[in-house]
């Protein structure tokens, strides 16, 4: 059931269908505030208190799947295709692709700002490649967005996806310079370290896997440097002077669809390896 679970929502975050007014986290940061300001768990336990925002949420869910829908094989599923589209995003970075690429030819090749394009706010502008960036951040947004979350469904069941959902989303949330931000970014960093690496692994059987595997050996293996060892682990897997133009007449566009194209075939291998664990019965 995993697997079928995984593999809808895959296919429907990576084609056009929109679940984004459906996964808001602004419930996240309220919740938080309410737990560490209104019941004074901050006051009682520091840094700490959203330890407590993120326990109480994936209990309830284990509580959920574990004994109230345990003898529904079909509301489980619902209720697992559910909890992993909620903790996808929250954007839709297929439709995100899309606006920007009609936007940007509408403009007629005039190169939009950085902050046109949402999926592009977790990489800098700054690259020897003009189309590096937005090369680099499909990479980092389909990992953070769809496959890091599927990953953990994987492994850990709905609670595996809303620890990583609320993770992401509290780090977004909170205050850069509190110690709140930063037990909560090292949590953040934790569970994107393996993602991050096992999706650089499948776009270079996806693409050329000779490059990647050098990236990965010369990136060191901290916590913090998951997303540039991604970012650079997708270039080498696409050599970029080798992708197709796929007709849109215009080699910025033909880049970033040619990522997202590689992202796709990225995410068909691990569905591959996925369907083959759950053929064995590990999943």
């Amino acid at each position: 059931m995993t697997f079928l679970i995984v593999f809808i929502c895959c296919a429907a975050e990576l084609t056009y269908m929109s679940f984004e007014p459906f996964r808001k986290g602004q419930w996240i940061g309220f919740w938080h505030r309410w737990v560490a300001n209104e019941l004074g768990l901050r006051k009682w336990l520091g840094s700490s208190s959203f330890v407590v925002s993120l326990l109480v949420p994936c209990f309830l869910t284990a509580l959920l799947f574990g004994h109230v829908l345990i003898d529904s094989t079909l509301l489980s599923m619902i209720a697992g295709i559910a909890i992993l589209l909620f903790c996808s995003g929250p954007g839709d970075i297929a439709r995100e692709i899309d606006s920007y690429t009609d936007s940007y030819l509408d403009e007629e090749g005039e190169l939009p700002p950085p902050e046109n394009a949402n999926f592009l706010s977790v990489v800098s502008a700054n690259d020897l490649d003009p189309d590096g960036p937005y090369m680099r951040a499909v990479a980092i947004q389909a990992n953070d967005r769809l496959f890091a979350p599927a990953f953990w469904f994987a492994v850990l069941g709905p609670v595996g996806a809303l620890l990583f959902r609320m993770s992401s989303a509290l780090r977004s949330i909170l205050d850069s310079s509190s110690a709140e931000h930063g037990l909560i970014e090292r949590l953040y960093n934790i569970l994107i370290w393996l993602p991050a690496r096992l999706l650089g692994v499948a776009l270079g059987l996806a693409g050329t896997l000779g490059p990647v595997i050098r990236v990965l050996r010369e990136h060191d293996y901290g916590l913090s440097g998951s997303a540039t060892l991604l970012a650079d682990a997708s270039i080498a897997a696409l050599e970029r002077h080798e992708h197709d133009d796929p007709g849109r007449g215009d080699e910025h566009i033909a880049a970033i669809i040619s990522m997202f194209s590689l992202v796709k075939r990225g995410f068909v291998v691990w569905l591959v390896v996925l369907a083959l664990l759950a053929a064995a019965g590990l999943v």
